[in-house]
């Protein structure tokens, strides 16, 4: 089911109370790299993939800032015994400049080339956020990325269709002030530690918002076997046009 948001950027809400909320309790930050692993088994999956699936697996949002044509096209296949977080961390993000970094509690990816200040986006800060009630992960993300359209687009409108997002999937309600784009994103995956976003702009287009979005939000559904890859949109890195 989609929606079709016309000259706002308030996106439908589906509210459903009675509903378990996905997720787990929050761990505190510092234990997150020295969390326990029984099991962890990948086979040719690129830099992507396997992120998202130890976070899903784990339960650990985690934010990919910066992406280049090495993390789709990477290969890596892992089996591991009675291993951590970080160890598993250390070897998916083995690529050349990657690295990874707990904030909050977040796992962040980024890379020693990743824009800094203005040059990205995800620094900007916002003077107040709010969720005004409980909503879809998917639709605060549509409200962010509405608010970040219109702060580069103050005389512009949208038109086009958006996910609504699984009610089992939701946050809020909650305000945020003075804080940046990547700090409220990071709220937002993290509040019960089901989802994960991704940045879909090449390194130095970071400094714009594309029309399909700067970045997408996954939900951990439990789907195991998902190519979450294949669902971003990037332009120039020499893989796929968007669709």
């Amino acid at each position: 089911m989609s929606v079709r948001t016309i000259f706002t950027f308030s996106v439908f809400v589906c509210l459903c109370a009675s509903l378990p909320t996905v997720g787990r309790a929050r761990p505190q930050d510092s234990d997150i790299p020295s969390r326990l692993v029984r099991s962890f088994n990948i086979r040719d999956l690129n830099m992507i993939d396997a992120l998202l699936q130890l976070g899903q697996e784990q339960q650990i949002p985690i934010g990919i800032e910066y992406i280049d044509a090495t993390a789709f096209r990477s290969r890596i296949t892992l089996h591991e015994q009675d291993t951590t977080v970080g160890k598993l961390l250390d070897a998916i993000t083995h690529a050349p400049g990657y690295y990874w970094s707990v904030q909050g509690y977040v796992i962040t990816v980024s890379h020693k080339g990743a824009p800094k200040g203005r040059k990205s986006l995800l620094n900007l800060r916002v003077s107040d956020f709010t969720i005004a009630r409980e909503v879809t992960l998917q639709a605060a993300s549509q409200q962010l990325l509405g608010m970040l359209y219109f702060v580069e687009h103050p005389h512009a409108g949208i038109i086009g269709d958006y996910p609504s997002g699984n009610p089992q999937f939701r946050v809020g309600p909650w305000t945020m002030r003075n804080a940046t784009v990547r700090q409220i994103l990071n709220r937002i995956v993290s509040e019960h530690n089901n989802g994960a976003w991704v940045v879909q702009q090449a390194p130095w287009n970071m400094d714009k918002e594309p029309s399909y979005g700067l970045w997408r939000l996954f939900e951990y559904d439990g789907n195991n076997g998902a190519k979450y890859s294949a669902l971003l949109q990037v332009w120039g890195l020499g893989l796929h046009d968007p669709q």
